[in-house]
């Protein structure tokens, strides 16, 4: 896998395809690059495609900085050290308000912005039956039930079996708890507090990069703190995959893949 230093950290990487159209992926909390797998497999090959272990995840180093600024930062100067140029950036979950910062910081960089599941820029909410679940369990936070599920492979499992309604195959699973086992523990503390922060919000208003937003109808993430992200980004358009849960892209790749290439090629005809 290559990589690259950017920010004094070394970003490893997916490379795919070699077309005049670039996407950045950027995966979801406690994930890596291979999150993008079954998407990858079905582009077009006029793309060229980079899907990044995010700082602290997967096989990229771990850093001293969690903050927001730093993810976007890193996808920023990971575009400049590839020479990318301009890019559609494509973030899921947690790569919701990473793309959101980076469109308000360096927009000139981005043609377009597709947010898949992003975590809400109200910050996390989460659908009273999940809470429900949670408090069962004994946890009186979010935050304190990421450390503790993170714990455990079996308590990754458990987690990441919540964010499907068809689940994956048992390899794919695996995969997601060895993601989970590599991601730097200072990382869970440092995400979510920005994950969790309505920081955003009041400035969704300056967003001007072209935006395109996914949401699963069955994802613990309430359907209305998406709609209101989506609201808050003029012309931002939002697509509802009613049967997935927060990883519709694996669940419904095929349509995944159409929606997004066929945005991409909508907003390059503006």
């Amino acid at each position: 896998m290559p990589s690259v230093i950017v920010n004094n950290v070394k970003i490893n990487y997916i490379e795919q395809g070699a077309g005049d159209e670039a996407i950045v992926f950027a995966h979801g909390f406690s994930a890596a690059g291979g999150e993008w797998k079954e998407v990858l497999e079905l582009l077009p090959e006029e793309y060229h495609a980079y899907a990044l272990d995010q700082r602290g995840h997967g096989q990229s180093e771990k850093a001293g900085s969690y903050e927001l600024a730093d993810f976007a930062e890193d996808i920023y100067r990971f575009s400049q050290e590839l020479g990318i140029g301009r890019f559609t950036y494509v973030g899921h979950s947690m790569g919701g308000p990473i793309g959101m910062k980076l469109a308000l910081d360096h927009p000139d960089v981005l043609e377009a912005m597709v947010l898949t599941a992003p975590s809400p820029a109200l910050g996390m909410e989460m659908a009273d039956d999940m809470v429900a679940m949670m408090q069962s369990m004994g946890f009186a936070d979010i935050a304190t039930a990421m450390k503790s599920m993170f714990s455990s492979p079996e308590m990754i499992r458990g987690f990441m079996a919540m964010m499907f309604v068809t689940p994956p195959s048992e390899e794919r699973m695996n995969d997601f708890v060895d993601y989970a086992i590599a991601m730097d523990p200072g990382a869970i503390d440092g995400c979510w507090a920005w994950i969790m922060s309505p920081e955003l919000e009041p400035r969704l208003g300056e967003i001007k990069v072209p935006t395109l937003i996914f949401a699963g109808g069955k994802d613990f993430i309430p359907l209305d703190a998406t709609r209101r992200t989506a609201d808050g980004i003029k012309g931002a358009r939002l697509e509802v995959f009613e049967e997935n849960g927060h990883m519709l892209h694996m669940e419904s790749p095929q349509s995944f893949v159409e929606l997004l290439t066929d945005f991409i090629t909508k907003v390059g005809r503006r």
